[in-house]
């Protein structure tokens, strides 16, 4: 009876010894990316969640959400990184007004050093000014002579609105959007000449001459595979939208390594980590427009791309 009880106590102090090594052990780094809704979002989510891999990552995708749901992730802590627009911080999260005439550099760091205090950090940008715009064909803007969204506006009084115009549903209530841009100057579209539809519906859309104006954004492939017009910001309403991995702040105390990984790929892209220019946005732009054809002209898949391009700027070997 003796011998049974040292026995059973010697196999409890064992394991009293194996189970602490055993959680002592390396732990997983674990960390969840999001992106939002279209095509530039769903490749650069793709290529933070392939590098972070490579880098040791246990890596959860969560994609195609929209801007709040992405933001609303990133306050709840259910999501640790994304890459949000710098202009998309400024007015729609932190709620400011704009003020014409700050520039690409000044608003980035603007929202850096307010987004420290949320608890947010704000890593290298990607200077590619993914900006809203209005796009039309070219046959239009020259039947009506109109080159810049004043000349458009003021096209839109003299019709009452009556003008087939297709935005996305998002930009029918940012603060940035739809609303905000007709006020500012001072035109109004007509309900019934309005379509809204899912993010890349308003190409379609103006490509299928189902309207005359369509949303559009700056890094669009399709701008300039069908020749639209891009109509001109002359009142300078939209500020600059740049492309700018952020990460929670206790998720980068925890892997400081995140940041180091996320700025060596934001380096791979014209002026990369260091003062924008206007040369370095305009080739930014023409990067993501050659990257989103990828997906909307040639029909790849985003994660195809995004590993294509990892591999070609020597990020990962496989």
């Amino acid at each position: 009876m003796r011998r049974l009880i040292v026995t059973i106590l010697s196999l409890v102090l064992a394991l009293a010894v194996v189970i602490p090594a055993v959680g002592c052990g390396p732990q997983a780094k674990e960390v969840t990316v999001g992106n939002k809704n279209f095509t530039e979002q769903y490749i650069v989510g793709e290529m933070m969640k392939q590098l972070l891999e490579d880098r040791g990552f246990t890596v959860n995708l969560v994609a195609d959400i929209s801007t709040m749901a992405l933001r609303g992730g990133m306050e709840a802590g259910d999501i640790d990184i994304c890459a949000e627009y710098t202009g998309t911080a400024w007015m729609t999260h932190l709620a400011h007004v704009y003020e014409p005439g700050v520039d690409n550099n000044e608003i980035y760091e603007m929202v850096k050093d307010e987004e420290e205090g949320n608890g947010f950090i704000w890593l290298d940008p990607i200077w590619n000014d993914n900006t809203y715009a209005l796009v039309s064909w070219p046959e239009f803007t020259e039947a009506h002579n109109i080159s810049t969204i004043s000349d458009l506006a003021a096209l839109y009084q003299a019709e009452a609105g009556e003008i087939e115009t297709f935005i996305d549903f998002e930009f029918s209530t940012r603060p940035d959007g739809l609303p905000a841009l007709e006020e500012h100057y001072g035109f109004e579209v007509a309900e019934a000449s309005l379509m809204t539809g899912a993010p890349g519906a308003s190409l379609m859309g103006l490509e299928n001459h189902q309207c005359e104006v369509a949303m559009a954004f700056g890094t669009d492939a399709k701008i300039t595979e069908c020749g639209w017009h891009v109509y001109t910001d002359d009142q300078s309403f939209f500020p600059p939208y740049d492309l700018t991995p952020y990460v929670r702040a206790e998720v980068l105390d925890e892997y400081p390594e995140i940041g180091d990984i996320l700025n060596e790929l934001v380096a791979t892209f014209p002026g990369g980590g260091e003062t924008a220019t206007s040369e370095t946005v305009a080739q930014g732009q023409a990067a993501w427009q050659e990257l989103n054809a990828k997906v909307d002209i040639d029909k790849m898949e985003p994660e195809e791309v995004a590993h294509g391009y990892l591999l070609d700027h020597g990020l990962i070997s496989e």
